[in-house]
C-alpha cells in the first residue's frame, strides 16, 4: 500500500540518514496522533535503508512489557539482525537489583551503569564499519531501563553513524518528562504526523474504489474519521451499496484504538459514551475518579487520534459499540454513578431515568419519585415502552406506601403495549372504591374483558363527564345498547353526540347519514385509550355505510398515527379494522394479511373479547379463498366464552356459519345463523349491515332444500329498503334470485350486481355473476352466459377467491382472448360511448339501455358500432373485461 501524504517525512529521514552516513549521529522524534501511519512510514523507510547496507535494528514498546527492565533493549541486542558482537547475557540483566535503581531514566546509579554501559559499548561497536538505524517505535511503552541507556547512549554517539529514530504519541503529558527533556536538549530533529487532509483521504479510497467513489465518500469518511487511516479502512469496510454505512468494522477499530490508548482512556471514552449530550471534563472527572488535569490531556489525545469531534464521539456506532464492549458490572455502576451525578446538577428527570433504567437499581431515596416524572413526561411524547420501564424498575424498589400508586400507573400504560400484562397490575384498582382515573382504567379493562357487571359497576363510579361518555359509547358498540349503565347527565363534545345517534341511525338503514356521522367522529375525535373502540366502530360504519374506501382510507391514517404513538395495541385494533374493511371490498388476500398482523401485535391473552374481529375476518377470507384447514385451525384456537354475549361474538357466530357451509354442514351453520338472529332481536339491533342474519338463513335452508323459507326469509329483510346497504341488499337480492323462477332470475340477479358493483364488495359480486350465467345458461343464453362468466372469472381472481374460479373453470369458463385489452383496460371512448358500452357489456338489451339512458334505440345501435371499431370487436359478448368494470350513472344511481 502506497504512503499516503507521507512522502515529506519519508525525504526528510532519507536525508537525515545520508547525513548520518557521513558520521555524524542523530536523534529524530517521530510523532503524531494514534494510528496516524508511523508504524508504516518507517517500516518504509527502514526497509528503503536495509536494501542499501544499512544496519537496521528494531524494537517496539510495549504496555505489557513497561515494568521489564531492558526489555526493549533486549529486543535490539539479541535480536537476529544484530551483529556477532558480545552483549550482556540475560541472566546478567536480571542480575541487576532493579529495585534499588531509581526509576528516572536521566539518572544512572551503581548498580546498572556496568550493563549499560555494557549495551552502549556493543552498538557502538556496531557502528565502526556501517551505519547503523536504531529504531524504537511506540516509545510511551518503553521501559524506563532502555530509556537510560538510549540517553547514555546519545551522549556517546555524536561522531558514530548511528541514527537513534524514536516514533510515538504526540500527547500533552509525557510518560517520562525527563527523558524527553533530555533526548530533546541537544541537537535533534523532529516530524510531526498530521491525519490525512481531505485530499489525502480521497487519495486513500481511490486505493480501494473508483474515483468517482472516492470523491463522494471522501467528505463523509474525513469527517468520521479525522483523518485517521485505520477508522477510515474501517469505514470503506462497511460501505454498503457503495454509500458509506458505519458499522461493526467501524466500531471495532474504535475500540481498537482505545486498547492500545489503554484503561484510563478507556474508562474516559466509556464516560463520554455514557453521558451523551451532558458531557464536562470535570464531570467525567468524577464519573471515572480522575482530576482535570489528567481529563484534559485524555480528551486532547482522543481528538487528535480522530476518535473524537471536540468532545463527542463521530458517530453513534462508535460509541455503543464502547458501552457494550464494557463489563455488564462496570457499565451499570456507571451508570448508576451517572444517575446520581446529573441528579446533583439539576439535569431532567428523563435524562436521569434512562441512566437509573441502564443501571437497573433505583434504590436512591429520590429514584422512585424521578422514574415516576420521567414515566408520564415520556408517555405524553408517546414513548410508551420506556414509561413502562421506568414504571417496572420504580414498582420492583418502592416501598409499600407508593406499590398501588405505581401499579396502577402501569397498569395504565402496559395496556397501550399489550392488555394482557396490565391485567396482571390491576388487582392495585379493586384496593378500595376506584375513583377518577382509577375508575376509568377499570371500566376500560373490564370492557376489554367483556366483565359487563364490573364495566356498569365501574361506569358508576366514572366522574369525568367526557371519558364516561367516551367509555359509554365503547359499552354500547360492544352490547348493542346503554341498558344496565346509568343515565348521566351534562353536556357532551359534538362528536360523543353524533356517537350517540349512530346506533340509531344504522338501524333506521340512514346510510348517508351515518356516513356522515362516521366521518365527523373520525375527523374531531383523538385516538387514546378511551376512543378506540369508538374510531374503530365509526371506521366500520363508513363500511356498512357502503363507503369501503372512506373506511380504508381512515383506517391507514390512523395506524400512522398509532405507530407515531408506539401504541401496540392501537395498532393490533386498527389492523383488525383495516383487515374487516378489505374484506368488504372482496380483497381477501389483503383482509388475510392485516388480520393474521393484528393477531401477531398482541398476544391472544391481549386480546380479550375483541380478539373476535380479526378472527371473524381471518375465517371468512380462508373461507372465501377456499383454504379451510386454515379456517379450521382458526375455529380451534381459543376465544373467550365473554365474547358471546358481544356484538364481537355476533360476527364471529356469522363467520363461523359461513365457514360451515362452506364445508357442507348445513345444519351447524342454521344454529349459528339462528343464534345470530335471535342475539340481534334480543338486544333490539337489527342491523342487517352487521350481520345479514335473513339473508344468512336463508341461505342456510336452500342448503336443505327449504325454498319457500329461504324466500320468506330473505323477502322480510328486502322489506325493509331503507334499512338496508347496497351491499346487504345486493347479496339479498342474489339469494331471493337463488329462490325464484328460472324466468325471474336475470333480472333480480341485474339488480344484485348493480348494488354490489357499486358497494365495491368484488366477491359478492363475483358470485352474483356466476348464479347471472349460470341462468342465462339455463335459458339457453350461451353469449351472455359467457359474457357475465368471463366478468366472474375476472372478480374471482381478483379476489383470490379460488372456488368460485373452480366453479368457473368446470363450467368451461373461457378466459378473455384480448389479454392486452384485459390488462390495460378499455381504449379511450367518448363519455356516451362508455355509459352505453359498460351497461351492454353487463347484459342489458337495446331498449334498456334506451330507457335508462333516456335515449332511443338508434342512437345505442351508433354508439355500439363506434365502439365495436374502436375495440376491435364483433359483438357485446366479446367486450373486455375493463368495461365491465367500469362504473356508470344511471338514473342518479353509481
Amino acid at each position: 500500500m502506497e504512503l499516503v501524504e507521507r512522502n515529506g517525512p519519508l525525504d526528510a529521514l532519507e536525508r537525515m540518514l545520508t547525513r548520518t552516513a557521513t558520521g555524524q549521529g542523530g536523534v529524530t522524534l517521530v510523532t503524531g496522533g494514534m494510528a496516524t501511519g508511523k508504524t508504516e512510514l518507517l517500516r518504509e523507510f527502514t526497509g528503503n535503508a536495509a536494501r542499501s547496507g544499512t544496519l537496521v535494528l528494531s524494537a517496539t514498546g510495549s504496555r505489557a512489557e513497561q515494568s521489564l527492565p531492558l526489555g526493549v533493549m533486549c529486543q535490539i541486542l539479541h535480536g537476529p539482525a544484530f551483529p556477532d558482537i558480545p552483549v550482556p547475557s540475560l541472566s546478567t540483566v536480571d542480575a541487576v537489583p532493579w529495585d534499588e535503581v531509581d526509576p528516572d531514566p536521566a539518572v544512572v546509579g551503581p548498580h546498572d551503569a556496568p550493563v549499560i554501559r555494557e549495551m552502549c559499548g556493543a552498538l557502538l561497536m556496531a557502528a565502526k564499519h556501517r551505519t547503523v538505524v536504531v529504531w524504537i517505535d511506540d516509545i510511551q511503552f518503553v521501559d524506563s531501563a532502555t530509556l537510560r541507556v538510549l540517553l547514555y547512549l546519545r551522549r556517546r554517539m555524536s561522531t558514530a553513524p548511528i541514527l537513534l529514530v524514536l516514533s510515538g504519541w504526540a500527547q500533552r503529558r509525557q510518560t517520562w518528562p525527563s527523558f524527553r527533556a533530555e533526548i530533546t536538549r541537544q541537537q535533534h530533529d523532529h516530524i510531526k504526523l498530521t491525519p490525512l487532509s481531505l485530499d489525502g483521504v480521497g487519495e486513500l479510497i481511490t486505493e480501494r474504489l473508483d474515483g468517482p467513489a472516492a470523491t463522494r465518500l471522501s467528505p463523509g469518511c474525513h469527517q468520521l474519521s479525522g483523518g485517521n487511516p485505520l477508522l477510515i479502512n474501517a469505514l470503506l469496510d462497511d460501505v454498503t451499496d457503495r454509500d458509506l454505512a458505519p458499522g461493526t468494522a467501524y466500531g471495532q477499530a474504535v475500540l481498537t484504538c482505545l486498547h492500545r490508548a489503554g484503561p484510563q482512556l478507556h474508562a474516559v471514552a466509556s464516560a463520554v459514551a455514557l453521558l451523551g449530550e451532558h458531557i464536562t471534563p470535570a464531570l467525567v472527572g468524577q464519573l471515572v475518579g480522575e482530576p482535570l488535569d489528567e481529563i484534559l490531556p485524555a480528551l486532547d489525545f482522543l481528538n487528535c487520534a480522530g476518535v473524537f469531534d471536540q468532545m463527542t464521539f463521530r458517530h453513534p456506532v462508535a460509541a455503543t459499540t464502547v458501552l457494550e464492549s464494557m463489563r455488564p458490572d462496570d457499565r451499570s455502576w456507571m451508570h448508576l454513578m451517572a444517575a446520581k451525578l446529573l441528579h446533583q446538577k439539576g439535569v431532567g428527570a428523563l435524562e436521569i431515568a434512562r441512566h437509573l433504567v441502564d443501571a437497573d437499581a433505583a434504590r436512591e431515596p429520590w429514584a422512585v419519585a424521578l422514574l415516576c416524572e420521567a414515566a408520564e413526561r415520556a408517555l405524553s411524547d408517546d414513548e410508551v415502552t420506556w414509561a413502562g420501564q421506568c414504571l417496572r424498575l420504580a414498582l420492583r424498589d418502592c416501598d409499600d406506601s407508593r406499590r398501588d400508586e405505581i401499579a396502577k400507573s402501569l397498569a395504565r400504560v402496559e395496556w397501550r403495549v399489550n392488555p394482557a400484562a396490565a391485567a396482571l397490575h390491576m388487582a392495585s384498582l379493586t384496593n378500595g372504591a376506584p375513583v377518577g382515573r382509577d375508575a376509568v382504567t377499570l371500566a376500560r379493562h373490564a370492557l376489554w374483558q367483556g366483565d359487563k357487571p364490573a364495566a356498569i359497576a365501574a361506569l358508576t363510579a366514572v366522574t369525568d363527564t367526557q371519558a364516561a361518555d367516551e367509555l359509554r359509547l365503547v359499552y354500547e358498540w360492544q352490547y348493542g345498547s346503554q341498558e344496565g349503565v346509568p343515565a348521566r347527565q351534562g353536556s357532551s363534545t359534538p362528536w360523543v353526540q353524533v356517537g350517540k345517534k349512530l346506533p340509531g341511525l344504522m338501524i333506521k338503514g340512514r346510510s348517508a347519514e351515518v356516513a356522515a356521522g362516521a366521518e365527523h367522529i373520525l375527523q374531531s375525535c383523538q385516538l387514546a385509550d378511551t376512543t378506540l373502540e369508538i374510531i374503530v366502530s365509526a371506521v366500520i360504519a363508513l363500511c356498512y355505510a357502503d363507503k369501503p374506501d372512506k373506511a380504508a382510507f381512515w383506517c391507514d391514517t390512523l395506524s400512522d398515527e398509532a405507530d407515531r404513538c408506539n401504541a401496540t395495541t392501537w395498532q393490533a385494533v386498527l389492523c383488525a379494522a383495516r383487515a374487516e374493511v378489505a374484506l368488504r371490498q372482496g380483497d381477501l388476500a389483503m383482509a388475510e394479511t392485516q388480520a393474521n398482523t393484528a393477531l401477531q401485535l398482541l398476544p391472544a391473552d391481549g386480546w380479550g373479547v375483541l380478539i373476535g374481529l380479526p378472527r371473524a375476518t381471518l375465517l371468512l377470507a380462508y373461507t372465501g379463498m377456499g383454504r379451510t384447514d386454515a379456517a379450521a385451525e382458526v375455529l380451534r384456537q381459543f376465544v373467550p366464552d365473554r365474547m358471546s354475549g358481544t356484538v364481537i361474538g355476533l360476527r364471529f357466530l356469522h363467520a363461523r356459519g359461513h365457514y360451515y357451509l362452506a364445508t357442507d354442514r348445513a345444519l351447524a351453520a342454521l344454529d349459528d345463523f339462528q343464534t345470530c338472529d335471535r342475539q340481534m332481536r334480543e338486544w333490539n339491533i337489527d342491523v342487517p349491515a352487521l350481520v345479514p342474519a335473513h339473508s344468512d338463513l336463508a341461505q342456510a335452508y336452500l342448503r336443505l332444500d327449504q325454498r319457500k323459507v329461504a324466500r320468506d326469509l330473505v323477502s322480510r329483510q328486502l322489506e325493509r329498503p331503507r334499512a338496508i346497504s347496497s351491499r346487504t341488499r345486493g347479496t339479498a337480492l342474489r339469494v331471493l334470485a337463488a329462490t325464484s323462477e328460472l324466468r325471474q332470475r336475470p333480472q333480480l340477479l341485474m339488480e344484485a350486481i348493480e348494488d354490489l358493483h357499486n358497494c365495491g364488495d368484488r366477491l359478492e359480486l363475483a358470485r352474483a355473476l356466476i348464479d347471472l350465467s349460470e341462468a342465462h345458461q339455463e335459458l339457453g343464453e350461451f353469449s351472455r352466459a359467457r359474457m357475465h362468466a368471463r366478468r366472474a372469472a375476472a372478480e374471482a381472481k381478483a379476489c383470490r377467491a379460488e372456488p368460485l374460479s373452480k366453479m368457473l373453470s368446470h363450467g368451461g369458463c373461457v378466459e378473455p382472448k384480448d389479454q392486452r385489452l384485459e390488462a390495460e383496460g378499455v381504449p379511450p371512448l367518448s363519455g356516451a360511448e362508455r355509459r352505453v358500452a359498460t351497461l351492454a357489456a353487463r347484459g342489458y338489451s337495446n331498449r334498456e339501455i334506451g330507457r335508462m339512458l333516456y335515449i332511443t334505440v338508434s342512437t345505442v345501435e351508433q354508439h355500439l358500432t363506434r365502439v365495436y371499431r374502436k375495440l376491435n370487436v364483433g359483438s357485446r359478448a366479446d367486450l373486455p373485461v375493463g368495461l365491465l368494470l367500469s362504473r356508470v350513472t344511471v338514473k342518479g344511481v353509481q
